[in-house]
């Protein structure tokens, strides 16, 4: 599994693509079209923190920050559906608190496999997603996975067989714990009781941790670096649906 921050050394967790309305209504499990909502216009504000190492002064800096995630575009081809995201939550991470937005692609594969490819890549893989003589494979691999529903405590998804092995569960996209939760003080939902997935991705250098809610998407997001300063803390505040696919 690839990078939630970029494809850098973390490998990610989520971030999916589903372009279908979405319902507010939380559900324990299976496999919905509105499990993430993505329609074109939908955007959630997070605020939170982020902290990094200051080498003029030689002092960790903690930066308060509200960060804006959108949905600007999506293609459909077959089985296969394209989405772009501006201002993906990892473009926070190793920063000050005010990056360069960028974009990243989300490729769905039916309604249950989802893939993530940053923005170095984005221009080209959603080519290859219009183009009908490329195939899901020739876009993308079995490491770009980040979201695999339906989701439940202790699901792995996003590393090869051997790696599924691990006794550490480390170097894959894991269900850490699953709970309910209302979402209270989220602008824009109702507030009735929810189920929360919290999805871990834990490496030798890093380690993100999500929370993901069925019919909002992500309502948490979390990076730490175990050496140089590089934290990245957020929470969901605000959530708005974009127009129907």
């Amino acid at each position: 599994m690839k990078a939630f921050s970029k494809r850098k050394s973390l490998v990610a967790i989520l971030a999916a693509a589903l372009f279908c309305v979405a319902g507010l209504t939380g559900r324990a499990s299976g496999t919905h079209a509105d499990d993430f909502p993505l329609s074109k216009g939908t955007y959630w504000i997070y605020r939170g923190t982020v902290g990094y190492f200051d080498a003029r002064t030689q002092k960790t800096v903690e930066m308060p920050v509200e960060w804006k995630t959108q949905v600007t575009t999506s293609v459909k081809r077959g089985n296969l559906r394209a989405t772009v995201i501006n201002g993906f939550p990892a473009d926070l991470d190793w920063s000050d608190g005010n990056p360069e937005r960028k974009d990243s692609l989300i490729v769905q594969e039916d309604e249950h496999k989802f893939y993530l490819i940053n923005f170095d890549d984005a221009q080209n893989a959603m080519k290859e997603v219009q183009d009908p003589g490329k195939s899901l494979g020739d876009i993308v691999t079995e490491d770009d996975l980040i979201l695999e529903l339906p989701l439940a405590k202790g699901k792995k998804f996003g590393c090869d067989a051997a790696t599924m092995q691990r006794e550490d569960s480390e170097y894959c996209g894991m269900v850490d714990s699953v709970r309910d939760m209302s979402l209270n003080g989220v602008k824009g939902i109702t507030h009735e009781q929810r189920t929360a997935y919290t999805i871990r991705y834990v490496t030798n250098p890093d380690d993100t941790q999500i929370d993901f809610v069925p019919g909002i998407g992500i309502t948490a997001y979390e990076y730490h670096h175990h050496g140089t300063e590089a934290d990245t803390e957020l929470e969901l505040v605000e959530f708005h649906l974009g127009e129907n696919p």
